[in-house]
């Protein structure tokens, strides 16, 4: 296991991360950030009150955040990818991109999850389960260790990879199969 600044996009398999989704996600609250930074703008114009100097400065920074981390989904490179030798997983990063590089006998199990939340909610994820020394070097790594706990809490595995379009994930789980060793296991659970 490796840290990788960028997923390389130009191997056989590459899962890129979808920018309209990221749109979606983040594009209403960072809406009602800028009319509430709006109408504190009015309130400090008219009143000039220091409350809504407050509230225009918070959500001013609300409105940075959300910014931030759609840059964070979308232009830090492809979520996986993929060629006969490596896989590479985007681990996260908010400031800069954060991957690791696998070789593939460090990877044991893939598998495709369907995860089910709160008021019906699903999504579709795939995880890595890596063998002992790999976990370790990701434990031992201080960037990558409390995410891959986390993680490892929530689904079982230090490295996953969620999209929204259930598709991509057959698609690069089918892929992968024909990249991977032999000694490889794929698994889907519902």
């Amino acid at each position: 296991m490796q840290r990788a600044a960028r997923i390389p996009d130009d191997v056989k398999l590459v899962v890129p991360a979808e920018s309209r989704h990221a749109v979606r996600e983040h594009g209403p609250t960072v809406a009602i950030f800028v009319g509430t930074t709006a109408v504190a703008a009015l309130g400090v114009a008219t009143t000039w009150s220091v409350v809504w100097l407050v509230i225009g400065s918070l959500c001013l920074a609300g409105v940075v955040l959300e910014l931030l981390l759609v840059r964070a989904q979308v232009s830090f490179g492809p979520l996986l990818a993929a060629d006969g030798e490596h896989v590479w997983v985007r681990t996260g990063g908010f400031f800069s991109p954060r991957s690791v590089r696998l070789d593939w006998p460090e990877v044991t199990v893939v598998t495709l999850h369907l995860w089910h939340g709160r008021r019906g909610v699903t999504a579709r994820y795939l995880s890595f389960d890596l063998t002992d020394e790999a976990s370790a070097a990701l434990a031992a790594d201080p960037r990558l260790a409390r995410r891959a706990r986390r993680l490892t809490r929530t689904f079982g595995s230090p490295l996953a990879v969620a999209e929204q379009k259930a598709r991509v994930l057959d698609d690069a789980l089918r892929y992968l199969r024909d990249l991977a060793p032999e000694d490889v296991r794929f698994t889907q659970k519902t």
